[in-house]
């Protein structure tokens, strides 16, 4: 394992950790000790200088399996370079749909497949809701109209609709939302909803139906 894919998963630890416990987490781990912000990739490094210090090898490098390459080629019909996106997310540099998609879990994945199920699959002689993956989002639209677009930030899938954020039904407590019409990419779909559990599918399944 390089220091680039070191970097790449100490961020996704960071990353989940900090969801986790709702805060910051970068800081708080034995070897943030020999933290240098100032160089590239500090959290290898830093980890790297730990456990030398301790008497402890690095972690050994290997190439990935070649297996493991070729399933990493392509996201989402796109070109995906790990070493590359690993490098992005060490810089902190903002990573395409395509890019977050390669890189959530096989969790989120399989509620993303749902969701891009539930959407496309419409009766026969029904106006067909076809997906575009852009560099923000996954767009679907029905006859030129957006009535969908799916997004993950951080380790959430979120997915914005063209319902009223202020509407009765959808202020009930039973579905949390945000209202994200301030942003130009979601005027068209402002209520945005986090699918962050099976629950969390179950009613965004039934709020893609609404809308169809």
């Amino acid at each position: 394992m390089n220091k680039v894919q070191l970097q790449g998963m100490i961020d996704l630890k960071k990353w989940y950790d900090s969801e986790t416990h709702g805060r910051d987490m970068c800081g708080s781990y034995d070897f943030c000790a020999f933290c240098d912000k100032s160089v590239s990739l500090p959290c290898a490094i830093a980890y790297e200088k730990a456990h030398m210090q301790a008497g402890e090898k690095p972690a050994p490098k290997k190439k990935p399996a070649v297996k493991e390459v070729k399933e990493q080629n392509t996201s989402l019909g796109k070109k995906f370079d790990y070493d590359k996106v690993m490098t992005k997310k060490a810089n902190r540099k903002s990573l395409t749909f395509a890019e977050k998609y390669a890189l959530a879990s096989d969790v989120i994945k399989e509620r993303y497949a749902k969701l891009q199920a539930a959407l496309t699959d419409t009766e026969k002689g029904a106006p067909k809701i076809k997906s575009r993956i852009s560099k923000q989002c996954d767009t679907y639209r029905r006859n030129g109209v957006i009535v969908a677009k799916i997004t993950i930030i951080g380790t959430s899938l979120r997915i914005n609709l063209p319902l009223d954020c202020n509407a009765p039904q959808f202020n009930d407590g039973k579905t949390p939302h945000v209202d994200t019409s301030n942003k130009r990419v979601y005027e068209e779909v402002p209520f945005q909803f986090k699918v962050n559990s099976k629950l969390g599918l179950k009613r965004a399944l039934a709020l893609i139906e609404l809308i169809k």
